[in-house]
């Protein structure tokens, strides 16, 4: 048996390996074969206590701004908060933070987008949308040689088995049907994790989110980020501009945001923005 220099696992005829410099490359492991991992953000608990406070501001305000079309909490859209980082400033800098952009980087390469940033509420013992099983790029029925986005799903309280943490079927990102029930049943598995922490998982993984037995709402905050050929959920440099938040003018930041990526007004534009500027 052979040993690699970097490892003490034994191994026979193995002339490849993935690399395994740092945790974001174990992660990076993860992800391509699981299709999930967990990583800690390394922020701090007075920042989650913000968070906590913002989203459920922000899901007040729009219910606030649903109102004409009727009551939100009787939609599919109930206990969600959309594109909270164009209401707040602290969900700008979550999605800015430098765990998850250093893991956007190495699983999606240099080019990414942020496609959505939504806060999710998982009240208890209350039906939720998200409780059935559904992949972060929906209705695709097919798979990649090379992941398209990844979501990361921060946890802004413990995700426990009492509270309805989310499960996972692990590596269906390389099948493109869901499976049987018989198959779902026997190998979904409910992934537990602290506060503070990201759930990461290749968006092409079936997931779901479990059911709150306990006392207390399940609060995170999902971020879908893919290759910059998918399109934003909402357009987030218009909704930044709107609300007035501050933005980092740093042209890896900018990227991110989907600022560079927006389609030109027409072939003047867009020839002055790739040759001029």
């Amino acid at each position: 048996m052979s040993q690699g220099s970097q490892s003490d696992v034994p191994t026979y005829g193995v002339v490849e390996r993935l690399r395994a410099a740092d945790r974001l490359d174990d992660v990076w492991t993860e992800l391509k074969i699981n299709g999930f991992a967990v990583i800690d953000s390394g922020l701090p608990d007075e920042f989650l206590g913000r968070l906590a406070k913002n989203l459920e501001e922000v899901y007040e305000i729009q219910k606030t701004e649903f109102l004409p079309y009727g009551d939100l909490t009787l939609t599919a859209d109930a206990d969600v908060a959309r594109c909270l980082l164009s209401y707040r400033q602290e969900f700008l800098d979550l999605a800015l933070c430098d765990v998850l952009m250093g893991l956007a980087e190495r699983f999606l390469g240099s080019n990414f987008i942020l496609v959505m940033q939504n806060g999710i509420i998982n009240r208890p013992e209350r039906p939720n949308y998200q409780s059935r099983y559904h992949r972060d790029l929906n209705y695709q029925h097919w798979v990649c040689s090379k992941p398209l986005a990844m979501n990361a799903l921060f946890c802004i309280d413990d995700f426990t088995v009492e509270n309805g943490a989310t499960f996972v079927l692990q590596g269906t990102q390389h099948v493109s049907e869901f499976p049987s029930d018989c198959y779902v049943r026997s190998y979904e598995k409910q992934v537990i994790a602290p506060a503070g922490s990201f759930l990461v998982l290749d968006a092409m993984v079936y997931h779901r989110a479990g059911t709150n037995f306990s006392k207390f709402p399940r609060r995170a905050v999902n971020h879908v980020i893919g290759l910059p050929f998918i399109a934003q959920q909402v357009n987030i440099p218009s909704a930044l501009s709107a609300n007035r938040v501050v933005v980092p003018e740093s042209e890896s930041t900018l990227q991110y945001l989907g600022y560079r990526w927006a389609p030109a007004d027409d072939v003047k534009s867009w020839r002055e923005k790739h040759f001029l500027g």
